[in-house]
């Protein structure tokens, strides 16, 4: 096996091939309802219990537009990432293959789910998609993102200014009017009678 070759494990889902490295698969057991789903966000089901360890279990259907079902041949791989073990739910496992870089070609459209089908490989004349389980199910384990905080609320307005108050209006000293008493009226003089001159 050249260093550009790739084992792979690979199983279908709603009818459709697809493969994840061998390195990445820790097991292969057979299917169990998840419960605890309360704790179900995302892809994320619900969880089982595995050999006294809490597994949470995956599942892409709704991610690839299928409603989730399990059959009498679904499995669950048990899958490592660096956030940590995960149980994808798979329709039923093939084996393993060993494809060469030749059978591997990137699709040349827009995947909708990162990770998942960005590289195909043909095997058998068989198109069998390609998984990345760090980049498509790693981020299920992620801590959700904290709530983003409130906006602060506006700071209320400032008071306005106090107007100037008015000064008191000024008394205007009015004058007194000059009393009678304290100025008498000079009396009038008696005009004496006009004397005509003698031998008038």
């Amino acid at each position: 096996m050249s260093g550009s070759d790739r084992q792979l494990v690979t199983f279908s889902l709603h009818g459709e091939d697809y493969a994840v490295p061998i390195a990445s698969v820790r097991e292969i057991i057979r299917y169990t309802p998840p419960t605890a789903t309360a704790a179900a966000r995302g892809l994320v089901k619900g969880m089982i219990a595995l050999r006294g360890r809490v597994l949470p279990v995956v599942d892409l259907s709704e991610s690839l537009g299928q409603t989730p079902g399990a059959g009498d041949q679904s499995r669950i791989l048990v899958l490592e990432v660096s956030t940590g073990e995960l149980g994808l739910v798979v329709d039923g496992v093939h084996g393993v293959v060993l494809v060469t870089a030749e059978q591997v070609a990137r699709v040349p459209v827009p995947v909708t789910h990162e990770g998942v089908g960005e590289e195909v490989a043909t095997i058998d004349d068989r198109l069998v998609i390609l998984i990345e389980p760090e980049r498509a199910l790693g981020p299920a384990l992620a801590p959700p993102a904290p709530p983003e905080p409130a906006p602060p609320e506006p700071a209320p307005p400032e008071p306005a200014p106090p107007e100037p108050a008015e000064p008191p209006p000024t008394r205007r000293r009015t004058a007194r009017a000059k009393s009678t008493t304290s100025n008498p009226a000079r009396p009038s003089r008696a005009r004496k009678p006009r004397q005509n001159p003698p031998g008038a």
